[in-house]
């Protein structure tokens, strides 16, 4: 079955920022559990109540913010293995609500990305989602919650998916609503590469480690 695909447009900065920063921070708590988890002894991961306790409940405002076509590379003032993302948020042409929101962080450390998607709600939570090019088609992408902002999709492991989206025009998400009908929310990726060079370098110099390297002191 053919997806239908949506109209779209680059939701205006402000309105964006306002609905994606706690976005952002969920993600940098996300991924600092993830971290925790790989660098820790099997019997010492964290439990679900840690992780949920980690997460910030307040906003922080970005120290560096620069944009790359449409993508905007932001690092935060916090103690973290990935402090900085490149996000890009997508609204519906018709009312101007968000269609799609994708923020990437690196993770110097482990020498990762992990993404977040946040797609609108009444998508079917069990079937989940792929990101899809010209050339390539992703696994199939579980959903982690939803709230009031929309449903959240977290890929750990993100270097595939990543790697795929250099040099080309746009990607796409496709969902799959609740009564069956798959829908592909178009994401453009002007000014991708520039955006990832720059935050991949950001997080490099801003990013602390979240446990020490095996066999330190």
């Amino acid at each position: 079955m053919v997806a239908e695909i949506v109209v779209m447009k680059r939701m205006s900065r402000s309105f964006a920022f306002a609905r994606n920063s706690a976005a952002a921070l969920t993600l940098s708590a996300l991924t600092v559990s993830a971290v925790l988890a790989q660098d820790a002894p099997s019997g010492d991961q964290p439990q679900p109540q840690q992780q949920q306790q980690a997460t910030p409940r307040k906003p922080v405002t970005p120290t560096v913010m620069k944009t790359f076509g449409g993508w905007d590379v932001r690092c935060y003032p916090v103690s973290s293995p990935a402090p900085c993302d490149m996000w890009e948020a997508i609204a519906f042409k018709k009312g101007g609500q968000l269609a799609v929101s994708v923020s990437i962080v690196y993770v110097p450390s482990q020498d990762t990305h992990l993404l977040q998607l946040i797609v609108p709600l009444g998508v079917d939570f069990a079937t989940g989602a792929k990101v899809l090019t010209d050339t390539f088609t992703s696994d199939t992408m579980k959903y982690h919650h939803c709230d009031r902002i929309g449903c959240y999709l977290v890929v750990p492991q993100g270097n595939p998916v990543v790697e795929a989206l250099n040099n080309h025009d746009s990607m796409k998400v496709r969902v799959t609503q609740f009564r069956g009908k798959s829908i592909d929310l178009n994401v453009p990726l002007k000014g991708f590469g520039e955006a990832h060079s720059a935050m991949v370098e950001f997080a490099k110099q801003k990013a602390s480690n979240a446990a020490p390297a095996s066999g330190s002191p």
